[in-house]
Order: C-alpha cells, then sequence, then structure tokens
C-alpha cells in the first residue's frame, strides 16, 4: 500500500518538478566530472549552476535563485573557463624539441 502512496504523492506536480530538477541536477554534476577536457567541464559546470538555479525558484527563493543563476551558471564558469584558456600551454612543435638536446 506503501508504493501506490509513493507512486501517487510523485504524480503530484509540487514533488515531481523538484525531484525531475534534483535528478538533471545531479546527472549534470556526473556529465561535468566525467569530462576530460577541461573547457568542457567548464561549460558544462553551468548545466548544474542553472538546474540548481531553478530548484530554487521552484522552492519559492527567488532571490537565491537569481543569484544563482548569475554567479553560479554564469559568472562561474566564465573565469573558470578564461583560466584555463590563459593557462593551457602551447604543443611543442617537434623542430622546437631538437634544439633542446
Amino acid at each position: 500500500m506503501t508504493d501506490v502512496n509513493l507512486l501517487v504523492s510523485l504524480m503530484d506536480v509540487n514533488v515531481f518538478i523538484p525531484v525531475v530538477l534534483y535528478v538533471l541536477a545531479i546527472l549534470g554534476a556526473i556529465v561535468c566530472l566525467m569530462q576530460k577536457d577541461l573547457l568542457k567541464m567548464a561549460v558544462l559546470t553551468s548545466i548544474t549552476g542553472f538546474m540548481l538555479a531553478a530548484i530554487y525558484q521552484v522552492l519559492l527563493a527567488p532571490d537565491v535563485a537569481l543569484t544563482q543563476a548569475v554567479v553560479g551558471a554564469a559568472i562561474v564558469p566564465t573565469l573558470v573557463a578564461l583560466t584555463i584558456l590563459k593557462t593551457r600551454e602551447e604543443p611543442v612543435t617537434s623542430e622546437e624539441g631538437e634544439g633542446d638536446s
């Protein structure tokens, strides 16, 4: 009987939407962690940031949602991506490598 009650409670829109957003935020974080390219990882962090902003909005915290959308989904991924681009080393060509030995 409790399985039926759980299913009925998940069918409620007020419960279903946050659960979907939780799952999408967790999946976004997992996809971000699985990336080998740091630049892709920096861009994918915005997915988790947007999902968290949507969760805060659904939970009736619009001020926190707006801050999360601006900081967590826009500014932080941009700064991380710029940092990665600035600190990448240029590949050494075979001509440059021969002169060192």
